[in-house]
């Protein structure tokens, strides 16, 4: 009875033979592109962070400024550099942004570009828009 079970076990241990490699070759491309996306979404998430960093900023120097064009322009500077220094050379590229008054003594500001990119073309563009209030300053009455 134990040379048949020896005979059985090897014959089924000969069968199984190889089924690691077979299950590397078929798993292993299945987890590397599961690896590239999750940090392709991890670098997407940082550039919307970046985005939403540059455009309060650039909406902060509009409403300090009192809405005024040149209040919006230096706005619009101070969101480019902001986005520059705060996501480096590559965390938001291709960045645009755009301040704007809108009716009611408010101003919005939208910084939008290109997150890094794992592979290229699969970063979406990301965007970021920050609405509030112009300041004006009232004295005592």
């Amino acid at each position: 009875m134990s040379g048949a079970r020896r005979r059985l076990t090897r014959a089924v241990r000969d069968r199984e033979r190889g089924a690691s490699s077979v299950e590397l070759v078929l798993y292993a491309p299945l987890l590397m592109l599961i690896t590239f996306l999750l940090v392709q979404f991890a670098l997407s998430w940082y550039g919307t962070s970046v985005a939403s960093a540059a455009a309060r900023e650039a909406a902060r120097v509009a409403r300090v400024g009192g809405g005024t064009p040149a209040s919006l322009e230096a706005a619009e500077k101070k969101g480019r550099a902001y986005a520059a220094a705060v996501g480096g050379e590559q965390g938001l590229t291709d960045v645009s942004v755009s301040v704007i008054a809108v009716p009611g003594d408010r101003v919005r500001a939208t910084v939008s570009g290109h997150a890094m990119e794992v592979l290229g073309g699969l970063a979406p563009r990301v965007s970021s828009t920050v609405e509030g209030p112009v300041e004006k300053f009232r004295g005592d009455q």
